[in-house]
């Protein structure tokens, strides 16, 4: 099946103002729809500030999912310790 650039400028069009407008009851759909076109393809060729822009917004969610995830683990860390029993006299 074919998507028409129409219709990838309409979907590009309805990221934005889900984006813009903060709409994060759609943010998931909308990432969905992107990630079905994008997996499509093997490959992108984007003007370089693009590629500046996709690598400096890759490694911001790499950092935030990482430090999520050490708070997470810090969390279930402090869990485990205090659900120890106390040493005994």
């Amino acid at each position: 099946m074919s998507v028409l650039q129409n219709e990838l400028t309409h979907l590009i069009f309805l990221a934005e103002v889900v984006l813009t407008a903060r709409k994060k009851d759609l943010m998931e759909e909308t990432l969905q729809c992107l990630l079905y076109v994008i997996k499509s393809l093997p490959e992108v060729e984007v003007p370089d500030s693009v590629g500046d822009q996709i690598a400096q917004l890759t490694q911001r969610i790499e950092d935030r999912l990482r430090q999520e995830n050490e708070r997470i683990q810090e969390i279930h860390a402090n869990i485990a310790h205090t659900n120890r029993p106390a040493p005994s006299r």
